[in-house]
């Protein structure tokens, strides 16, 4: 069943959008909790989606932060299998495509995505269609072309590569890989969750990066479920970091506005610099439900945090610094269990260290 988070709407079959325009979510009305295996797929009992697509994604490290007496982790997404916590959605969402028999999948992306999608994708043997916006580096341009997707260049910004997806699927039959417009995309991404479970319990914060709002949706979503099954009795304080040249999410969190999308951005934080952020309204109810906060860092900020992470031998790209680098903005208890998700890794911008 999905349901839209924005009208309340229900449908049995899958679909992208809700009628009213919004995203939907996933509710697996058979879900148990029954992990068996390893990685993403050790939850398949909580996925509704039969695993055919993997390349071992999940399972990443959770550091203890060294030379600290708090209890403050990392948790490395940047170990997936193409560099970021985006592995985990498309083994969901390629697995889906892959069992409805899609020869063709397309998503728009800001770097990470398209890179994770054309990696799961050429390993099923489908054909990709990646739609970037001007602002992507060239390291994650050069791993999107490793994988043999094809390339489309858009001139404009994140949205418009999103509309250039919506008429190739309006055309022929493609698969809409879309990490926001798929509801099965969040499903995989709320794995993060269930690992920090396992390893943590129930963490007291989690310190999340935001650009379109789904990592931050999705973990939360994961507690939600474990405390609906009664496997939890509270729940973890989520964290929303913005890069503060583009927090559209942030500023309708403070000002309680709706969402307004950034006409212009400049920040090296490429990874979240979502002008049009598509869960936005689903990150900020996770923020409010769960009683926490949206945080604005600045590039400097996320310069220090990288090289602060790098003395304790994590190379973090700028948005994935992003979490350390709204620690100190936070107030938490000494023996508060903090964890911070370190979205993707340094060498899919090193432009951006090498600069500043």
């Amino acid at each position: 069943m999905f349901y839209c988070p924005k009208c309340g709407k229900k449908y049995k079959a899958f679909r992208y959008k809700c009628d009213c325009g919004s995203i939907l979510l996933a509710d697996f009305e058979n879900k148990q909790w029954n992990p068996n295996g390893s990685g993403v797929w050790r939850y398949q009992s909580m996925i509704p989606v039969h695993e055919s697509i993997s390349l071992s994604e999940g399972q990443t490290p959770l550091l203890k932060r060294r030379d600290t007496s708090d209890e403050v982790y990392l948790k490395l997404e940047g170990s997936n299998p193409t560099g970021s916590f985006k592995d985990r959605g498309s083994t969901v969402v390629i697995s889906n495509a892959f069992n409805r028999r899609f020869d063709e999948v397309t998503v728009a992306s800001t770097g990470n995505m398209g890179a994770s999608v054309a990696a799961y994708a050429a390993y099923a043997n489908l054909k990709a269609h990646i739609y970037l916006p001007e602002e992507v580096t060239e390291e994650k341009i050069s791993q999107i072309i490793a994988y043999g997707a094809e390339l489309h260049k858009v001139k404009g910004s994140f949205l418009d590569a999103i509309k250039e997806t919506e008429k190739l699927i309006e055309q022929r039959r493609v698969y809409w890989a879309a990490s926001g417009y798929n509801p099965y995309f969040l499903e995989g991404l709320k794995t993060i969750g269930f690992e920090l479970y396992e390893e943590l319990k129930v963490p007291d914060k989690i310190i999340v990066p935001v650009g379109s709002g789904g990592i931050l949706t999705a973990i939360y979503k994961a507690f939600k479920e474990l405390k609906q099954l009664k496997v939890i009795n509270k729940l973890p304080e989520m964290i929303g970091v913005q890069a503060r040249a583009c927090a559209p999410i942030a500023d309708a969190w403070k000002t309680g506005d709706e969402i307004k999308p950034v006409t212009k951005a400049n920040t090296i934080a490429s990874a979240i610099m979502v002008k049009a952020p598509m869960n936005g309204e689903t990150a900020i109810a996770s923020v409010n439900e769960s009683k926490g906060e949206f945080v604005k860092v600045d590039d400097l900020e996320m310069i220090k945090a990288i090289k602060e992470l790098g003395k304790e031998g994590v190379f973090a790209e700028p948005a994935a610094a992003a979490p350390l680098a709204a620690l100190k903005k936070i107030s938490y208890e000494k023996d508060d269990k903090v964890a911070l998700i370190i979205t993707g890794n340094g060498l899919k911008d090193t432009e951006a260290i090498i600069k500043k």
